[in-house]
């Protein structure tokens, strides 16, 4: 039976950004794929605020989260110079899974412009699926809200 935690949806993370002239095509519409890398962001920071930082994880820990899946629904174009926010969130932790979804939003107008989930798969220093230590698990569970 697998183990998962639906996480409460307080537990939630704002990154502002400013979109950069290269993250842009001629028409000053940013590229599709930087939304992942802004996700990512947001990702990063959502474990800082719960004092979980990805290079100690790793380097300490031997603990890696590669992304097993991930999706995005687009739904208005960022656009250069454009104040954004990135709202991450945990949603689920299983035993060696865990769910995050964000939603990114045009800060001068709360304009939803996508919306969006990675999955990532926890693993060990040879890339073979381990389970999530108890005590990280907790962390993650119960970690104080982001401001």
């Amino acid at each position: 039976m697998t183990e998962v935690a639906e996480v409460a949806t307080g537990l939630e993370c704002s990154v502002r950004l400013r979109v950069r002239y290269p993250e842009t095509d001629r028409m000053g519409v940013a590229y599709h794929a930087h939304y992942l890398v802004w996700f990512e962001l947001g990702r990063t920071e959502w474990m800082r605020e719960r004092g979980v930082d990805y290079g100690t994880l790793e380097e300490r820990d031997g603990i890696f989260f590669p992304v097993v899946e991930a999706s995005v629904r687009y739904r208005r174009s960022a656009t250069y110079d454009d104040e954004l926010v990135v709202r991450t969130r945990l949603r689920e932790v299983g035993a060696s899974r865990v769910r995050f979804e964000y939603t990114l939003l045009r800060e001068r107008d709360d304009e939803t412009l996508a919306t969006a989930f990675t999955q990532h798969a926890a693993v060990g220093r040879t890339g073979r699926p381990m389970r999530l230590p108890a005590g990280l698990r907790r962390t993650l569970i119960d970690g104080r809200s982001c401001t």
